[in-house]
């Protein structure tokens, strides 16, 4: 069977845009060749979503995504009734209507391109790989973080909280879990940064990511010498992610950032009150 050029986006749940923390709660999948169009939601396990933004009511999402699957429901009708010549534009550009950028509960991923011998059959690996099986992205295992910290540092007698803030100028900024503000005046920053990945190119994909934003904030005096980043490791008897994890570690610590183990409380007590 020949493969065909599949177009297809992930549907993420965003409650909370100034974080970016995202949930990916779905799957929307076109073959402009056949006039495919297809889509998967997650609307049965939503505890999972409800557990990682655990101040969301869970009727909000089952709100949004209802009427998200309302959405495309529609959209997939308006495809199966299409015929004749214009059915590979048409299905294109409906595909691209449908996951165009929105400001919303709901929104899409930049759309990709997957060859695929059967379509919907590439709707269920996808959905499987993005929804079921890649549910701990960085930005949930670092929100997780982030938010075992936030607990930690409100037991605190501090003089000002730390909560989420961005940082920077029009130009340059970065938004970070926890900033403590004095004034108007940033004046600590803690990130969590899960290094913990599958293997060393992984870790040094996430770590880079992390020393490009501090190394343009710190270039331009955006961030405060208090910097704080408590890093999750691999795990022992891995040379190649562990000497990734240290390469990581010591160029952050060369940008001026103190780097503590996640796990060290006392370092991040001390970090937030002195």
């Amino acid at each position: 069977m020949n493969k065909q050029a599949c177009r297809y986006a992930v549907v993420q749940f965003m409650p909370h845009a100034e974080t970016e923390e995202f949930v990916n709660v779905g799957m929307v999948v076109a073959c402009p060749q056949t006039g495919y169009f297809d889509f998967k939601l997650e609307t049965r396990k939503h505890k999972r979503v409800t557990d990682f933004f655990e101040e969301l009511a869970p009727a909000t999402y089952r709100a949004a995504m209802a009427v998200m699957r309302d959405e495309l429901e529609r959209t997939k009708q308006v495809l199966t009734n299409l015929r004749g010549d214009d059915l590979v534009a048409m299905t294109r550009m409906i595909f691209d209507r449908a996951t165009h950028p929105r400001e919303a509960l709901v929104r899409f991923s930049k759309p990709r391109v997957v060859l695929a011998e059967a379509p919907a059959k590439e709707l269920e690996r996808l959905f499987k790989h993005y929804v079921d099986r890649a549910f701990a992205t960085p930005e949930h295992v670092e929100a997780k973080m982030a938010r075992r910290i936030g607990k930690l540092l409100k037991t605190l007698n501090l003089t000002a909280p730390f909560k989420v803030d961005r940082v920077g100028d029009d130009v340059v900024h970065a938004t970070f879990p926890l900033v403590q503000r004095r004034g108007e005046q940033v004046f600590k920053v803690i990130k969590p940064l899960d290094l913990n990945k599958r293997d060393a190119n992984s870790i040094y994909e996430r770590g880079d990511d992390w020393i490009q934003k501090v190394r343009r904030l710190r270039s331009r005096g955006l961030l405060p010498v208090n910097t704080l980043f408590p890093l999750a490791r691999p795990t022992p008897g891995d040379a190649k992610r562990n000497h990734a994890f240290e390469d990581i570690r010591t160029e952050l610590i060369g940008l001026d950032v103190e780097v503590v183990d996640q796990a060290a409380q006392d370092s991040i007590i001390r970090f937030a009150t002195h």
